[in-house]
């Protein structure tokens, strides 16, 4: 599994945040599955090929949802990035392997549905096939005896301000806003209830690793998205400084300067980061 895959899966395998993606994709935004309804599934699942062989996949999320003791529905969430023209097929299979679970036990006759969401985070609208059908070419003297299967996709990136403000009410909906328009973060006023998880989906969602390189630095509750850029740009900014005082240190060592001489000029650098300069120029020396 990849570093987006995991970052993803840390956040949205949190139930809070499980549950209310969930209740705004499927149910309008209506609080139909409660966070404590949920419970962990095996991502995982073997089945065999052409090749006789047994072989793994593994999908992103997998939970069960408990109501009443009583299972009643398996949903799964798969991340992308990038249109998939074949998602159909990748579902099918994760879809049938969860089906062909409850056939192996034995212990339980009863049978539930199993629904899988796709959430696209992509820049371009999703135009792949959400159907088997639209994936197939098919004979039409045959249309009538395939079956069709249609797929759950969720353009999050292309939803209105207005759809994500009544669909979701968790850390979502923080990310959906982020990812809908990078230049308004200014507007994203709600506070972030799980900062390092959200942190570092971002950082994969955006390729910025400035993202992760500020966990810790957020309050739970008590940060919002400005909070955020500021203390993103701030750390740029020091990353900038500091390698731009490192060229100087190094060339001033390598001068004769004495080490003493060059921290006493530092006075703008915190004192840690100045240390980590000169432990870097004495072990490269």
């Amino acid at each position: 599994m990849g570093a987006k895959d995991i970052a993803e899966k840390h956040f949205e395998e949190i139930n809070k945040i499980f549950a209310d993606i969930i209740n705004g994709t499927l149910f309008g935004g209506n609080q139909t599955i409660k966070e404590d309804e949920l419970l962990d599934l095996p991502t995982k699942s073997q089945y065999k090929a052409d090749d006789n062989k047994l072989h793994e996949q593994e999908r992103d999320i997998a939970k069960r949802w408990v109501k009443e003791d009583v299972i009643f529905s398996i949903i799964g969430i798969e991340n992308q990035t990038k249109i998939d023209n074949d998602m159909v097929l990748r579902v099918i299979g994760y879809d049938g392997a969860s089906y062909r679970s409850q056939l192996l036990d034995k212990d339980n006759p009863s049978r539930y549905p199993v629904i899988t969401i796709v959430l696209y985070y992509g820049e371009k609208p999703w135009n792949a096939p959400k159907s088997l059908k639209e994936r197939l070419d098919i004979p039409k003297c045959l249309d009538k005896y395939v079956s069709d299967y249609h797929i759950n996709v969720f353009d999050i990136a292309h939803m209105s301000n207005e759809e994500i403000d009544n669909l979701f009410h968790s850390d979502f909906k923080i990310l959906a806003k982020f990812m809908h328009d990078k230049s308004k973060v200014a507007e994203i006023t709600e506070k972030i209830e799980y900062p390092d998880p959200l942190l570092k989906i971002l950082s994969v969602l955006t390729d910025d690793d400035r993202f992760e390189n500020i966990q810790g630095e957020l309050v739970e509750g008590g940060n919002t998205m400005c909070d955020v850029l500021d203390k993103v740009e701030n750390k740029g900014r020091l990353e900038g400084e500091l390698n731009a005082c490192r060229k100087i240190a190094e060339k001033l060592y390598k001068n004769g300067v004495s080490i003493d001489i060059i921290k006493s000029s530092l006075t703008d650098i915190p004192e840690d980061e100045v240390q980590k300069i000169f432990d870097e120029i004495t072990k490269s020396k």
